[in-house]
């Protein structure tokens, strides 16, 4: 038991150490990336994302990236909005992410990745948890409601990935594969762009990036989803 507890405060210790403010690449580094995606399933727009992916000196130490992003249901007259942000380190793997309250909701869910432990914690008014989970090599932060955080891949090589979902609460294993340049259509146009393959038994999920790495599109066909970031800077009919 004095064990369990004495482990327990360690890993409060470099979680609490761990954690950074959603300003801390902001205010010391730049924009390398910033779009908006519109988000269909089918042919009816279910939502928009906008987002932003920074780099520079992170305040846990070293250089690194911050995601952030807001997605908006329905993408006018919002209804429900998601604003996670996450820190990564220089080799694009996941460090720490937070899930403030979503609109209509009280709980803040904080996530930090270590080399063996994946912490996860839930805060709400009056209480919180706290989960311990053992850690793996390649983490992606992802989140069902919020496609932009697959705007930087964990590398791009065909290999194991552990696909985890902090607010929504699952651990996945996938396979990624990487198909190369392949043609898909944006907008209406054919481009060729580097084709990732995230596959799980029969979910499967379709991520193209151009020449210079932005995420350009997403696609979960048994969810009949798609995600196609915006070349203009407006929702059509906005």
């Amino acid at each position: 038991m004095r064990n369990h507890l004495i482990r327990h405060a360690l890993s409060v210790t470099l979680l609490l150490g761990a954690l950074v403010s959603p300003e801390a690449i902001t205010a010391q580094g730049r924009a390398s990336d910033q779009g908006t995606l519109r988000v269909r399933i089918g042919a009816t727009d279910v939502a928009r994302e906008e987002f932003s992916i920074w780099r520079g000196r992170s305040a846990s130490g070293g250089l690194g990236f911050r995601i952030s992003a807001t997605a908006f249901y329905p993408p006018r007259r919002t209804k429900v909005t998601i604003s996670p942000s996450v820190e990564l380190g220089p080799d694009s793997l996941p460090r720490v992410a937070q899930f403030p309250p979503m609109t209509g909701s009280n709980v803040r869910t904080v996530a930090q990745f270590g080399p063996r432990i994946f912490i996860l914690r839930r805060f709400w008014t009056g209480g919180e948890s706290f989960r311990e989970h053992p850690g793996v090599t390649r983490n992606w932060v992802v989140d069902d409601s919020v496609l932009a955080l697959y705007a930087v891949p964990p590398g791009t090589q065909t290999g194991p990935v552990r696909l985890v979902s902090p607010r929504q609460g699952w651990r996945t294993d996938y396979q990624l594969t990487n198909r190369g340049l392949e043609e898909t259509a944006v907008q209406g146009r054919i481009r060729e762009l580097l084709h990732l393959v995230l596959s799980a038994g029969t979910d499967v999920r379709h991520l193209w990036y151009d020449n210079d790495g932005r995420l350009m599109k997403v696609e979960i066909p048994a969810r009949r989803l798609t995600a196609v970031r915006l070349l203009d800077s407006a929702m059509p009919g906005r």
